[in-house]
């Protein structure tokens, strides 16, 4: 998706160009094209030695990239004869990565959820103890794929597609004017229904549609004004809470809490 990958390249490129670029990345969610698309642009981006917000594709890193020649760069993916990515390859990467590389390895794994159990455990051992030169990159259709011992030695990033965007800004707009007009708690949890009962992508809708919220929030607090309607001060007042709400919930998702839990805690308080 154009939008959603914009706005994760946007700050991968500040990780980049501030110094601050971690070990092991995962991007969920989205379409398989939009995971791949997004993974191969950080991957590139990663080799570029012209790198100013994407890769240049003229360098001579970045046109090896593109030429599929690029030596550091490694793809794990499932065997064509297989169901799952087995732990063979991933000991066969380890064994790679004890290898100094040309400058640093960049390692892109498709379809990381499926990984069996034995192949995620032997990569976990590899994510607690990073290899200097080497950066991970794990796609997967889902969260709940990955172990949740995975995961959090991860940078996560949630892609959505246009449509589940579009929907989850729908639900914010339903939700803050739950909070605006006072609505109990019912109410405000049955605005969220549709996403606490998505058990395989609840987790990347639940953060699209906390961001549309916050921004919604923020939006109305600055504009004091909701759909075209005056807010009263006593109501103005408990939405800056409120989005610290939304910002907890939202934390209490990335570090993997319930999310059918967070969501229902965050409208009895808000």
């Amino acid at each position: 998706m154009p939008g959603s990958n914009d706005k994760i390249k946007r700050m991968l490129s500040d990780g980049m160009v501030s110094g601050r670029t971690s070990h092991a990345y995962a991007f969920i969610g989205g379409s398989r094209d939009s995971r791949l698309e997004l993974g191969r642009w950080f991957a590139q981006s990663l080799f570029c030695s012209s790198f100013k917000g994407g890769p240049c594709g003229e360098c001579l890193p970045c046109r090896k990239f593109l030429h599929g020649n690029q030596e550091d760069y490694m793809v794990i993916s499932k065997p064509d004869d297989r169901e799952s990515i087995l732990k063979e390859q991933i000991l066969s990467l380890i064994d790679r990565l004890m290898i100094k590389p040309f400058e640093r390895y960049v390692v892109l794994i498709e379809d990381a959820q499926l990984m069996n159990a034995a192949a995620q455990n032997k990569l976990l051992k590899t994510l607690e103890e990073p290899v200097s030169d080497a950066v991970m990159i794990l796609l997967s259709d889902r969260a709940e794929g990955l172990l949740p011992t995975v995961l959090s030695r991860c940078v996560r990033f949630y892609l959505d597609d246009d449509q589940s965007e579009a929907s989850e800004a729908d639900t914010a707009g339903r939700f803050v004017y739950s909070i605006l007009t006072k609505a109990p708690y019912y109410k405000k949890r049955d605005a969220l229904s549709d996403i606490i009962a998505d058990k395989d992508s609840s987790r990347q809708r639940a953060e699209a549609f906390l961001d549309s919220t916050e921004e919604l929030l923020l939006k109305v607090i600055k504009e004091r004004r909701f759909s075209g309607r005056a807010v009263s001060d006593a109501t103005w007042e408990t939405l800056i809470p409120a989005a610290e709400e939304v910002r907890n919930c939202r934390k209490n998702i990335r570090q993997l809490h319930s999310v059918a839990y967070s969501l229902k805690q965050l409208c009895l308080r808000v």
